[in-house]
């Protein structure tokens, strides 16, 4: 029995790094809603943006995979 899925918050420009992996920061470029699929997103290596992923917004929600982090221009403006 599948779960159903809360239509999480990312958008495209969100940073989120790896758990269990420090320094490994994905960049949300952008969001994909198939029909009759779940929603995906495509996300880019922060350090090299010629590797590309598209993973389920399922998978990038779940906060023992994924953890979001703060956007830089929000910290800039803080500071």
């Amino acid at each position: 029995m599948r779960r159903p899925f809360k239509n999480p918050t990312l958008k495209s420009g969100d940073r989120l790094e790896k758990v269990g992996t420090p320094g490994s920061v994905w960049v949300v470029k952008h969001l994909i809603n198939p029909l009759h699929q779940l929603p995906h997103a495509v996300i880019l290596y922060d350090k090299n943006h010629r590797e590309t992923r598209m993973l389920a917004l399922s998978v990038l929600c779940d906060e023992s995979r994924y953890r979001r982090l703060e956007d830089r221009s929000r910290k800039a403006a803080d500071d």
